[in-house]
């Protein structure tokens, strides 16, 4: 029986193993928010919301991220995880749809110095020690551990909405957070580029050097471009437009907390296939291709579904070809990032997926409610076409940069 983990690698990644497990174990909110926010805003006002916070990461990615690699990776992220703990609990006291803006505008701000950081963070340190050959299970299992804590979570979730209130999903938010910055506290950085006094002329300086890195790019710009399509399918097919359908189903309402956890589960194991499946495709370019023709198959399968069982199903599939795909389109990108760019790059590709979110988020409910939620998700389908001819595009030509 192979050993589950190679040698040294809980000693380089435990820590990482560990904060992505137990924070994921309490963040139960996702399964619920929708839910805690229809109580008092409409779904139009909902999708607004998310909007902004797709915005405001937008804005604040490149400026944050070149931060990281400038100040280092470590304090960006601790930085992040304590200001997340006090901000999201404050959704319990606030109702205001204006200072709900306010919120989710902070909420980007705060999540865009540890997006890019951590994982910069991670990889440098693997690198540090020498051991490149851990990064591709890192990924793998980093993927599995959040999917099985969530998993988790909306069982547990369950318990603790019935026996409190529906508000106590934003005191276990922030807890998460701050258990994530206990865990890494103590966690060294072992950056590969020296830190430098730095101003605003040379975060500018940083931020152009990266963007024009990964314009030029023949990868990752490929990758980047097919990312962009790759989210507007998301908001067409995410659980804004795929909740409301199962209801009008007949899907029972108390029955999403166990289909949020189910859909978790199947995302933990979704790594495990990803392995064989990528050997039998040959590479990660022919892997990409074969699962989001895969999404694009389920996302036009829906005009067949009149039940919700029927439904369930292709939710559940849909979820599980997006869990497939993460971790080694993950990988794949992290190939060609040099170390001295790589958080402001990571941002950069974060600030371009934010950008699509913004854009598809309220697109993708305006059409929901001139044309239903039904053909909404089937029309989403149509935006995995040009994500799979720039993947198409994509030439290794080059040798990745270290």
């Amino acid at each position: 029986m192979k050993k589950r983990f190679a040698k040294n690698e809980l000693k380089f990644l435990g820590a990482f193993y560990i904060e992505r497990f137990i924070s994921h174990l309490v963040y139960f909110a996702p399964a619920f928010w929708i839910i805690f926010f229809n109580e008092n805003f409409t779904l139009t006002q909902i999708s607004i919301l998310f909007s902004v916070l797709a915005i405001s990461t937008f804005i604040f990615e490149i400026p944050t991220g070149a931060f990281a690699d400038l100040f280092g990776r470590k304090s960006s992220t601790l930085f992040a995880y304590v200001m997340l703990s006090f901000l999201l609990p404050l959704f319990i006291f606030i109702h205001n749809f204006y200072w709900l803006i306010l919120l989710f505008t902070l909420w980007g701000l705060f999540g865009t110095f540890y997006s890019g950081a951590r994982d910069a963070w991670t990889v440098d340190n693997l690198k540090y020690y020498k051991r490149k050959d851990l990064m591709h299970n890192y990924f793998l299992k980093e993927h599995s551990l959040i999917m099985l804590g969530m998993f988790l979570s909306g069982i547990l979730g369950s318990f603790i909405v019935a026996k409190l209130t529906i508000n106590s999903i934003w005191i276990f938010a922030g807890l998460s957070w701050l258990l994530s910055f206990l865990f890494l506290l103590p966690v060294k950085e072992h950056k590969l580029t020296k830190e430098k006094k730095t101003n605003f002329k040379k975060l500018y300086s940083q931020s152009k050097k990266a963007i024009n890195y990964s314009l030029k790019h023949k990868v990752l710009s490929f990758l980047i471009l097919a990312g962009f399509f790759i989210i507007f399918r998301d908001s067409f097919g995410g659980e804004l437009i795929w909740q409301p359908f199962l209801k009008e189903l007949g899907f029972p309402i108390y029955a999403f907390g166990f289909l949020f956890s189910a859909s978790m589960i199947l995302g933990s194991i979704a790594p495990l296939v990803s392995k064989p499946l990528l050997k039998k495709c040959k590479s990660e370019k022919n892997y990409l291709i074969f699962l989001t023709v895969i999404s694009m198959i389920l996302s036009f399968g829906v005009i067949i579904i009149n039940n919700f069982y029927t439904g369930v199903i292709f939710m559940l599939l849909g979820l599980f070809v997006i869990n497939l795909f993460i971790p080694i389109e993950n990988s794949f990108m992290q190939r060609f990032i040099p170390s001295k760019k790589r958080a402001t790059i990571l941002s950069f590709n974060s600030m371009i997926i934010s950008l699509a979110y913004a854009v598809s988020y309220p697109l993708a409910g305006l059409i929901a409610d001139l044309i239903g939620t039904k053909l909404t998700i089937i029309a989403g389908g149509v935006f995995l076409f040009p994500a799979i001819y720039f993947y198409s595009k994509i030439k290794i030509k080059e040798k990745p940069k270290n």
